[in-house]
């Protein structure tokens, strides 16, 4: 039958496997971070993550600009069968092909310039040997968006999963035989060539059988790309550009030590945005599928439990996160890195508030609504810049969260308003009180109980078993209040 899949059909089905791929790919993310915080001093830490919140600019930009490129025309097509398979795919191998090679070639030839703007020249052999990826990963992106838009995510899953964890084998046995900051970088390198090796055995027959009776009329993919390729710009910028900033004005020992630290909470923070990206995998497809101009009712109520389930899962996070700063810092790296918990507190909001602004311009991007896309994006990018090189000067690392927190409530309140204009969708008041509720509750049972400074592992697992009552105490308050009903989840999966 045309338009089958046993990949799950909405939030429900394959929300939950793109959720499991994210959670695998954060957990292999944090083995690296850890893993590195102990094996490498904190100033040539603070020089890998920098390298690597560097090269994810462009290459994120990239994978999602091609992936989201190639699943709208194709989901758009999913219940004639992808009748235009083929041309699609051929269309995205072009695209990837022009946008991957020569941002390869640029970062290649530019490394000393960023050497030179990021206060460091040790970085460029580095910045060289992660610059290939682009190109590679262009390529792997098609192979993506192909098993997304024909709902395949129990594959699409599988293939993040397989990634994240060659990524982070390579890196830390490169970084454990003592081989050097070029070498440990170049394990995401070798990685990603893996990745792209298997995304091409998992395309294979996921093509659809077309009705007989399917018209088609296929629009331009460029057009779309272009607009992507400055979204997705921003997008990426907004995850990286506090660090590098914070880097930039770095110059004594003691600051890129400080920038060390900053990095390991910021990787923290990106907890909660990260795991959100899978709602924006899945909700994308659907909405895509969906003739809004004659559904829009179906659209507006698929729109607002999305937000709502959304907010609600990022002040689950951020509010266990924020509460228990210095005890995640303590728990995950070597005490020197808890210098960086204040710094974690105010990070985890802001990156909450980019989640949902990001969550909410992809279903804009979905609903063809693509500039208001990027504006709601551009805001908080222009607010964390702007703060940034105020408050560094001044608070150097608290200067920095500080920007990214005022950047996190511009996003957030900028979603809202976006989800109102477009959608006529959005979160109750009434719901938002229920939330703030439940953060209260893990706010006052963190206070209630402090951990001090156990030693050894007696220390973590109080920290744990910490955080497990305070998930606990915050979903019991949710239930309790009718914070998110089971009804509303299943509401989530599009049917028929």
């Amino acid at each position: 039958m045309a338009g089958s899949s046993s990949g799950g059909g909405g939030i429900g089905g394959g929300g939950l496997w793109l959720g499991l791929a994210k959670l695998w790919f954060l957990i292999s993310s944090y083995a690296i971070t850890i893993s590195l915080t102990h094996l490498l001093t904190p100033d040539v830490y603070g020089q890998y993550y920098v390298v690597a919140r560097l090269i994810a600019v462009p290459n994120m930009v990239i994978i999602y600009t091609l992936l989201f490129s190639v699943s709208r025309p194709l989901a758009a097509q999913f219940e004639d069968g992808c009748p235009d398979y083929r041309l699609l795919r051929a269309r995205g191998v072009r695209l990837a092909l022009a946008l991957g090679g020569p941002t390869a070639l640029v970062f290649f030839l530019t490394a000393p310039l960023w050497g030179e703007r990021l206060n460091d020249p040790a970085l460029v052999e580095p910045i060289r040997i992660v610059a290939p990826i682009s190109v590679v990963y262009a390529l792997y992106a098609v192979n993506l968006g192909t098993l997304n838009a024909v709902r395949k995510f129990r594959r699409q899953a599988a293939l993040d999963m397989a990634m994240a964890a060659t990524k982070a084998g390579l890196i830390i046995a490169f970084a454990a035989a003592g081989l050097g900051l070029g070498p440990t970088v170049g394990g995401f390198t070798v990685a990603s060539m893996f990745a792209l090796a298997l995304s091409l055995a998992m395309v294979r027959s996921v093509a659809p059988t077309p009705r007989p009776e399917a018209t088609t009329q296929v629009a331009s993919m460029a057009r779309f790309a272009g607009m992507l390729v400055v979204f997705t710009a921003i997008v990426n910028l907004l995850q990286s550009v506090d660090v590098l900033v914070l880097k930039s004005f770095a110059e004594t020992a003691v600051q890129n030590e400080a920038v060390g630290f900053y990095s390991s909470a910021q990787q923290i923070a990106l907890v909660p945005y990260s795991l959100m990206n899978a709602v924006a995998l899945v909700a994308f497809p659907m909405i895509a599928a969906i003739d809004g101009q004659r559904e829009q009712a179906k659209v507006r109520l698929y729109v607002s439990q999305t937000a709502k389930v959304s907010i609600l899962l990022l002040a689950f996070m951020s509010s266990i996160g924020s509460a228990c700063a210095g005890d995640v810092q303590a728990l995950l790296f070597p005490k020197a890195y808890g210098a960086a918990a204040s710094e974690l507190r105010l990070l985890v909001w802001g990156f909450s508030g980019y989640s949902f602004a990001v969550t909410v311009a992809w279903i804009l991007n979905s609903a063809k609504f693509s500039r208001a896309a990027v504006v709601l994006v551009a805001a908080p990018l222009v607010v964390v810049v702007g703060t940034g090189y105020v408050a560094i000067p001044l608070w150097f690392t608290s200067g920095s969260a500080i920007a990214v927190a005022a950047a996190g409530a511009v996003a957030a309140v900028g979603a809202a308003v976006a989800l109102a204009r477009h959608f006529r969708a959005g979160v109750a008041w009434t719901q938002l009180v229920r939330v703030a509720g439940c953060v209260a509750v893990v706010e006052v049972l963190a206070h209630l109980w402090p951990i001090g400074s156990t030693a050894g592992a007696m220390g973590k697992i109080a920290i744990v078993a910490k955080l497990v009552v305070l998930a606990l105490a915050f979903t019991a308050t949710a239930l309790a209040g009718r914070a998110v009903s089971v009804v509303e989840l299943r509401g989530l999966r599009r049917r028929g």
